[in-house]
């Protein structure tokens, strides 16, 4: 536990309310005891999120150490999130089940948060280092993002100055908030189309939209019915030669943990993209293997 408190302590204080990031990784396991939590820093909100049971005793010491750290300053709202349980609830520090819908933070850009009512909030921490990589790359350039969620890819590569953004997703409910993200970052919907398709059925709509300068893969690593890793990436692969300019850049993603680097790679390399490079994980995401980690590729198509 001194490990976890010592981490959390360290990791709040460079982030300090006006950010958000991982502030423990505990599934890389590195930290004996804790393999089953991530903890979460969300502009002020600290986010326990549990893999397995721990007991209301164990949130309760957790609660009385937080606050005895110097961190706790920034901290004003403590959640604990049940993954191992149905519909993965909210609950706060009371042990009551919660709903919380704030705006956060990260690298001076604004992202809505909702808490409670789903597995997933709306923000993906652990790709904040892809998000520097796309605002850096984006400049004049027409970007896809597929699998775009609530849009941070594109939030990103607006602040970055790409010319045209192009959203895929299925999820109508999650292009909204892709919408509100952009608008509270008071960017432009002009520059920004958002398409609620099955991505593997819908290559010629969004083909018609190109060619892409920029493309962001960022899929789950299954989703029943739409999508398996294993399966479907090497199609992505194959589509996005035909849709991309010579020279295009792009980020293939892969957070599935049964699957490694080198048998990621076999995925992509088989066609016209060359490996360029891969973009580091946020330096508090440690792994005793680092094979098994988030794995975020660059991939230049070959001129």
């Amino acid at each position: 536990m001194i490990n976890l408190f010592t981490e959390l302590n360290t990791n709040i204080l460079k982030l300090y309310r006006e950010e958000s990031g991982r502030v423990f990784h505990g599934r890389g396991k590195q930290f004996e005891g804790c393999e089953d939590i991530t903890v979460e820093y969300l502009s002020g909100i600290l986010l326990v999120v549990m893999f397995q049971d721990r007991p209301l005793t164990w949130r309760r010491e957790f609660l009385k150490q937080v606050n005895e750290l110097p961190c706790s300053e920034g901290i004003d709202q403590i959640f604990f999130q049940a993954r191992y349980e149905r519909g993965a609830p909210v609950y706060n520090e009371l042990g009551d089940e919660s709903t919380l819908q704030s705006t956060i933070k990260e690298n001076g850009l604004k992202y809505q948060l909702n808490l409670g009512g789903r597995q997933n909030y709306g923000f993906f921490t652990d790709m904040s280092e892809g998000r520097k990589w796309v605002s850096a790359h984006s400049l004049g350039r027409k970007v896809l993002n597929l699998f775009s969620y609530t849009c941070s890819f594109s939030v990103a590569a607006i602040s970055g100055g790409a010319e045209q953004v192009v959203n895929v997703d299925m999820s109508s409910a999650a292009l909204s908030v892709g919408r509100v993200n952009h608008q509270l970052n008071n960017q432009s919907l002009e520059r920004v189309t958002f398409q609620k398709l099955n991505i593997l059925k819908s290559w010629g709509r969004i083909s018609r939209l190109g060619p892409y300068d920029l493309v962001i893969v960022d899929p789950p690593s299954f989703q029943k019915g739409s999508f398996s890793a294993v399966k479907d990436y090497r199609k992505i692969v194959t589509r996005l030669e035909d849709m991309t300019i010579p020279g295009a850049d792009v980020l293939f993603c892969l957070n599935d943990p049964l699957t490694v680097v080198g048998e990621f790679k076999a995925m992509l390399d088989e066609g016209g993209f060359s490996f360029v490079g891969r973009v580091d994980n946020p330096a508090v995401m440690k792994e005793v293997e680092q094979e098994v980690g988030l794995k975020v590729l660059h991939y230049r198509k070959v001129v």
